[in-house]
């Protein structure tokens, strides 16, 4: 259980968070909880992410601290992230004090909003003397349904960790493995506070996942390259290829949580690999939740780079779906459980051009997600036609530099350390993983 929280020089959040802890505890629970663990200057505490991974269940409790704390809106992502796979991944947002469910959502929590909220907990209106503590966490603690004996496997995020996990433990130098966190930017804290053989593959797999800085990653799996066989270390590199792109960011790109109708992103990056990298983080590198099929941009100097485009999408839709001309493209088969997205990249295409060829391909296929990157980049502010005027508009937090810089260090893992030595079938849509 993982209580998700900003309470520090705040007596009375922290008075509630401790009577939850205790709550909780008494009902059985294993509770996970960080106080006042951080270091001097440190932004994160290492253990959280490997908590964030291992945790069934969690509580947010959000004062007027926590709405405005990066680090709860990061570990609700996270936690956000693990319940759109596993709806039994329960997550109990908690108003505490004068938090109201608007303030949440102007504080930009309004993923939480879906859920069902605790009764706000604590003072009422302006002015007004606070509950006592005890009975608001009471009030938590009696929210919190009974967790199942055992926890659902279906989880890719977790089982993701375990992958990266089971690669990772085939490394005997333990040494090595402390060299690795150091990479990676951990403390010795971390490392260093028990002996180099207890390092938990775990606990680096969990800092992997969230280190975001490609050349940080590239040089990490470097401390261990040759300390494992060609195999692992293969799938080890196939496995971490996306994380240098930011799992905030990357959640956007999945649909909508009701399944109701596909979804269209329009995503401001300059390479297609990029819109692979966006698939393969949201979707934990689990292959048997997600296919992508990428048109590329057509060559610059044709006639008509819409029809050009056009032609480029059907061509490559009907190649992968393994259909022929005579098959109407609208008889394309949807897989099963299964979410098929088609990266499109519109280099040589104006925005209104992009718009008519989406229009198109889902007047044909209703129920593909279409991921476009657009010739030019795009802000909030600019206006968009047509279809993809209600499009998400993903603007990545990372500039032009750092995604040449991720794209060209990704294709440098993949010629070291892949056996494929990054031909097309170690694209990053391609990168043998989970199903």
């Amino acid at each position: 259980m993982f209580i998700s929280h900003s309470t520090r020089g705040d007596a009375y959040a922290t008075a509630v968070r401790s009577q939850v802890v205790h709550g909780l505890r008494e009902r059985g629970y294993d509770v996970l909880v960080d106080a006042d663990r951080l270091l001097p200057g440190e932004k994160w505490h290492p253990r959280l992410y490997e908590w964030l991974l291992e945790c069934r269940a969690a509580v947010v409790l959000l004062n007027r601290a926590a709405l405005a704390s990066g680090w709860v809106h990061r570990e609700v992502d996270i936690l956000m992230w693990r319940h759109h796979f596993n709806r039994s991944f329960f997550v109990l947002p908690a108003p505490v004090g004068d938090v109201t469910p608007e303030d949440m959502t102007a504080a930009g929590f309004e993923d939480l909003m879906s859920l069902q909220l605790v009764q706000r907990t604590g003072a009422g209106d302006a002015g007004t003397e606070p509950s006592d503590p005890a009975e608001a966490a009471a009030v938590i603690v009696r929210a919190f349904p009974p967790l199942p004996a055992l926890p659902d496997d279906d989880d890719p995020v977790r089982r993701w960790a375990e992958d990266i996990t089971a690669q990772l433990s085939q490394v005997r130098t333990m040494s090595r493995l402390a060299r690795m966190g150091r990479a990676l930017g951990m403390h010795d804290r971390y490392l260093a506070g028990a002996p180099v053989t207890d390092v938990s593959c775990g606990f680096l797999a969990a800092q992997m996942l969230h280190t975001h800085d490609a050349v940080a990653l590239r040089n990490a799996v470097g401390e261990i390259a040759r300390h494992m066989d060609s195999t692992a270390l293969d799938q080890l590199v196939q496995l971490v290829l996306p994380v240098w792109i930011d799992a905030t960011s990357a959640r956007h790109v999945l649909p909508d949580g009701d399944g109701t109708g596909p979804r269209t992103v329009v995503l401001s990056v300059r390479n297609p690999d990029t819109g692979e990298y966006y698939l393969g983080r949201a979707f934990c590198m689990d292959h048997s939740r997600y296919w992508p099929i990428v048109v590329t941009a057509p060559p610059p100097g044709e006639e008509d780079p819409e029809e050009e485009l056009r032609y480029r999408c059907e061509r490559t839709i009907r190649a992968r779906f393994g259909m022929t001309d005579r098959e109407p493209l609208a008889s394309a088969p949807q897989l099963p459980n299964c979410d098929t997205y088609v990266v499109i990249f519109a280099e040589h295409c104006s925005l209104d051009e992009s718009e008519r060829v989406v229009t198109w391909l889902h007047g044909q296929i209703p129920w593909l997600h279409i991921l476009l990157i657009p010739r030019d980049e795009l802000t909030d502010d600019d206006p968009r036609p047509g279809r993809l005027a209600g499009a998400a508009l993903l603007v990545p937090p990372f500039g032009a530099d750092d995604e040449r810089i991720a794209i060209r260090v990704a294709y440098g893992m993949l010629n070291d350390w892949s056996h494929g030595r990054g031909g097309e079938e170690d694209r990053p849509g391609r990168a043998r993983g989970r199903g």
